[in-house]
């Protein structure tokens, strides 16, 4: 279950996010549509804990921000609240020099301890599962735009 209540995010004295809220429920799909700068971005850095926020809180399973934390407590919860919430960023920073396998594996390596095995195995099945099972080799300047992307997403 994700859970944002109220959030309000400040940017030089004007509100970026003014009381925004969402809850989804485990197994739900949720959407967050608007024009550029409605704030979408920031809200979902917001809910991973790449953005402070100067009001309200998030809740991610029975991880809990909030506005006031002190700086240590908000520290100690990033990382499993990090575990939890994946992002998708807008340029898909895949390193160039790493086939699309390569740039899926890199963080359950580094990030999980998976051995390299296990995380090419995953990472095999993830990208099947966004089509992209034939690419695994691919670098991504072989790749189109929307490949790249589902590269990213499987990361």
């Amino acid at each position: 279950m994700i859970e944002a209540l109220d959030l309000t995010k400040r940017r030089e004295g004007r509100n970026v996010l003014q009381g925004a809220s969402l809850r989804v429920a485990r197994g739900e799909v949720a959407v967050l549509i608007g024009p550029s700068g409605s704030g979408k971005s920031t809200f979902l850095r917001c809910l991973n804990g790449l953005e402070r926020f100067e009001l309200g809180t998030v809740q991610v399973g029975d991880l809990r921000l909030s506005a006031d934390l002190s700086e240590s407590r908000r520290s100690l919860l990033l990382r499993p609240l990090r575990l939890l919430v994946g992002m998708v960023f807008q340029n898909y920073n895949l390193f160039p020099h790493w086939t699309a396998l390569r740039n899926v594996t890199a963080a359950p390596i580094h990030v999980l301890g998976l051995s390299l095995d296990e995380a090419e195995t995953r990472g095999r099945t993830l990208l099947e599962r966004v089509g992209l099972g034939r690419r695994l080799q691919a670098y991504p300047h072989q790749l189109s735009g929307g490949e790249q992307q589902r590269v990213a997403i499987a990361r």
